[in-house]
């Protein structure tokens, strides 16, 4: 029984997707993704600001809200909920002002060069054909973390 099951796994595993790589760029939303503060030192809090630029006719929902998590890591953790302006006119992402995300840097961490690497999720809409999309941004921002 045992060897048929490892028999059938053998047989599909050439057969199963492979995982996709996340898109680099999305033709209808350009980000920016930036720290508010380059250098953070231990036991501190830093800033991820996310700035939404959509072409004409695109919009970015408030809800679901737009979703950021950091790669496995003993040095950073999200702190708190993102900060999010809705245009209360339309109830959508307003794209004039940043999405805040506050991170706090491990008091143990030890000064140098990181890389914060996380992965942030959005959905976008065109108004125009009435479709919507989920887009998941790989993002890898450089953080000094100083002396403590």
């Amino acid at each position: 029984m045992i060897v048929a099951f490892l028999a059938l796994i053998h047989l599909f595993q050439g057969n199963l997707p492979a995982e996709k790589p996340l898109p680099q760029e999305n033709e209808y939303v350009k980000l920016e993704v930036t720290l508010a503060d380059t250098c953070v030192r231990p036991g501190k809090l830093g800033t991820i600001l996310v700035t939404f630029a959509p072409i004409e006719g695109i919009h970015i929902n408030a809800n679901p809200a737009v979703e950021m998590t950091l790669g496995h890591n003993d040095v950073f953790a999200l702190y708190g909920e993102s900060e999010m302006t809705v245009n209360k006119e339309n109830g959508f992402l307003s794209t004039r002002t940043p999405v805040k995300q506050q991170f706090l840097v491990s008091s143990e961490a030890k000064p140098g060069e990181y890389t914060l690497k996380g992965t942030l999720v959005y959905y976008f809409c065109s108004d125009d054909e009435g479709w919507c999309r989920k887009f998941t941004q790989s993002i890898a921002l450089t953080l000094h973390v100083g002396e403590g």
